[in-house]
């Protein structure tokens, strides 16, 4: 008979890339990895420059429909650099999962 009651089939994770040396942003965000190590969602994103000052925030609800949530606060031509470092940091928690 097994004595344990509940299984844990998913968690959340508060992330960040202080880690990369050669990174142009501080990305900081909750994942939440679901069965197979699978990210199922990424929430309470914060995206800042290196000085600390925020550029944006992101949120990314599904792992097919892609639903990507982004409030800028930077200018116009920073966008699409933002949005890179963004879909970067998202693809890093997909491909290598979560390390603690």
């Amino acid at each position: 008979m097994n004595k344990n009651k509940v299984q844990v089939v998913a968690a959340t994770y508060q992330v960040n890339n202080g880690h990369v040396d050669d990174r142009e942003y501080r990305i900081s965000a909750s994942v939440r990895i679901g069965a197979n190590n699978t990210v199922e969602s990424v929430d309470a994103g914060v995206v800042s420059t290196l000085d600390g000052q925020q550029v944006a925030n992101f949120s990314r609800y599904g792992t097919t429909s892609g639903n990507l949530n982004v409030g800028f606060s930077c200018a116009q031509d920073k966008q699409c650099e933002v949005l890179d470092a963004i879909n970067g940091f998202i693809a890093d928690c997909e491909e290598g999962g979560v390390a603690e």
